[in-house]
């Protein structure tokens, strides 16, 4: 079971825009997914298939490769190239198709879990009963081609028993998710005009936390204004631009604090903070209690 910090925090993103359904919750799962791999597998079905979903006590992706058929859960649904359907843990399906062209599939079957880390490694592992994602999604253009690759390449690389395979196929299924969930978003939210603009501005934001940056200097760098780059936001990411800045930055700061021996003013100039008062102020708002507080005993005191 790995992580890739890269691809979390694209997710964190994708949670974030999800947040009328619950991202508190959804934050935490996309923060801290572990994933152990069953089975995937190319299926070919012949003329008249028939069959129903054999392993319901497990996440099920299907992704359609071609043909056409008929899926069966409270309704029927029909199958077509480029489609995908998540299966939850629990739900029955039975599946078929006609006798022109029978349905070729990627078949990914998962257990997935959410990791509670602590500074102490005497994190919880729990299972993880559904993922945030519609049963059927057509996704369109260039998210339809990433996805098809990336189904295609998880289904060729994996060999089971494989050590290297499994954490090569691992990484792989990280992308994907992130991927499953941007085309949810994107389902939910539509992309507008401004969204890879956006896109760009969140990225400077990630990668310059620990500079004085300032919301109308980035209007300025982009060629906007700071009204519109404050509309981006709160259009995506439902929040302010400085509000972002100010988690991202106290994100750092947690984890300095948990794992270094560092000054409170040395982790505030690591982490754009102007000086020790304000890091302190700032992550109090925050957390709901000083900085101190999350230190691990025995680190003795910073400041």
């Amino acid at each position: 079971m790995i992580s890739l910090s890269k691809t979390l925090q694209h997710l964190m993103l994708i949670s974030e825009m999800l947040q009328k359904r619950g991202s508190q919750r959804v934050e935490k799962i996309v923060q801290n997914l572990a994933i152990d791999i069953h089975w995937i597998h190319d299926k070919i079905t012949f003329p008249h298939w028939r069959d129903i979903r054999q392993n319901i006590n497990v996440h099920s992706f299907y992704w359609i490769q071609e043909g056409q058929g008929i899926f069966r859960t409270d309704q029927d649904y029909p199958v077509s190239a480029g489609m995908l359907f998540y299966l939850q843990p629990g739900l029955a399906m039975e599946m078929s198709c006609g006798r022109e062209e029978p349905l070729r599939i990627t078949m990914i079957l998962l257990s997935l879990y959410t990791l509670s880390p602590s500074a102490d490694n005497q994190g919880r592992i729990e299972p993880l009963d559904v993922l945030p994602l519609q049963f059927m999604l057509k996704p369109e253009g260039e998210q339809g081609k990433q996805l098809g690759h990336l189904f295609h390449k998880i289904a060729a690389d994996w060999v089971p028993g494989s050590t290297g395979s499994q954490l090569k196929t691992q990484s792989l299924l990280y992308e994907l998710m992130y991927e499953l969930l941007q085309v949810q978003a994107n389902v939910q939210l539509g992309r507008g005009q401004g969204y890879e603009l956006f896109l760009r501005i969140k990225d400077d934001i990630e990668r310059r936390y620990s500079e004085p940056l300032l919301i109308h200097e980035l209007a300025v760098r982009y060629g906007i204004s700071s009204s519109y780059l404050r509309s981006l936001f709160q259009q995506y990411l439902h929040r302010s631009p400085k509000s972002y800045l100010s988690e991202i930055r106290y994100e750092h700061a947690g984890k300095l604090l948990l794992y270094t021996r560092l000054t409170l003013k040395e982790i505030a100039a690591a982490c754009g903070y102007s000086d020790e008062f304000h890091f302190s102020k700032s992550f109090k708002q925050q957390n709901g209690q000083p900085p101190s507080a999350m230190r691990p005993q025995g680190h003795g005191k910073s400041g």
